[in-house]
């Protein structure tokens, strides 16, 4: 079984997964959804009529909430993502997470942009590039911690994959009864901009955007699991950098914090000179 056929099966059980809310369980005399009182590891939204966990996001942004400080809710969550960075950096983001998968099926329309209009190719290769994913820690920041001390608003309010599991969603069973708060439209803009983004960019969300992909990038200098590319033994043919879904310089990366070892450079290479390590 090759790569990309395991972290398709490994990604479609994960969204199965979490979105077990759908089943129902007889406890105290009525029926309950399933939830489990975990934390997603992975961006997802808790308001999703199907899931079973909660977002780290929320639970942070809580947890500060005016500046009324409770640890457990801080805490929990990074400890979570904490755990699971320490043991495979960014992992969750190619194998496990829903918003991954997602990318996953709209990357072939980048693919194709790319080939047919040279202008959204360069959108990769311009210089100023990589200071674009420093985005994202920015959001998780300011948006995630310091704004939610100060004034109370939270990112999740306008968050575009809690519009997209939870706000359709919730729409769509409760015709009738759905009334859209405050940040509605607000949010309704991001999400039009985050499907232009990434039926633009391939991966466009995880490389610019995610405060999730923030918190786990920093672990994979550190993770025991990590993609290794045998500097001596490379031809520099850069066939694993195009295969690349994060844009990544694979020849001369050093546990790249936007690596979510996916496998593709892997499979890529015509010498096999890239492969999954171990630290420990």
């Amino acid at each position: 079984m090759n790569l990309r056929l395991k972290r398709l099966i490994s990604q479609v059980f994960f969204f199965f997964l979490t979105n077990l809310g759908w089943i129902k369980l007889h406890i105290g005399g009525k029926l309950t959804p399933v939830k489990t009182g975990f934390c997603y590891p992975f961006f997802y939204c808790h308001a999703c009529p199907a899931s079973t966990s909660a977002c780290p996001l929320r639970a942070i942004e809580i947890g500060v909430f005016r500046g009324n400080w409770n640890w457990r809710f801080i805490l929990y969550p990074l400890l979570i993502i904490g755990f699971v960075g320490v043991i495979t950096g960014r992992a969750v983001c190619g194998w496990a997470c829903p918003i991954g998968l997602l990318q996953r099926v709209t990357g072939k329309v980048p693919q194709k942009l790319k080939k047919k209009y040279p202008k959204i190719k360069k959108i990769g290769q311009m210089k100023i590039e990589p200071y674009f994913r420093y985005i994202k820690y920015i959001i998780f920041i300011s948006l995630v911690v310091i704004i939610p001390i100060w004034i109370g608003f939270m990112f999740t309010d306008v968050c575009p994959i809690g519009f997209l599991v939870g706000t359709i969603p919730i729409s769509i069973l409760n015709p009738g009864g759905f009334v859209p708060n405050a940040f509605f439209y607000i949010a309704l803009v991001v999400f039009i901009l985050f499907l232009i983004l990434i039926f633009t960019i391939e991966r466009g969300w995880c490389r610019y955007f995610c405060p999730i992909g923030a918190m786990l990038a920093p672990f994979n200098k550190i993770s025991i699991y990590h993609v290794e590319v045998d500097k001596e033994k490379c031809v520099h043919c850069n066939a694993c950098s195009k295969a690349c879904p994060m844009g990544i310089d694979v020849p001369n990366m050093n546990r790249d914090p936007e690596c979510i070892l996916c496998g593709k450079c892997i499979e890529a290479c015509p010498k096999n000179v890239i492969s999954y390590k171990r630290s420990i």
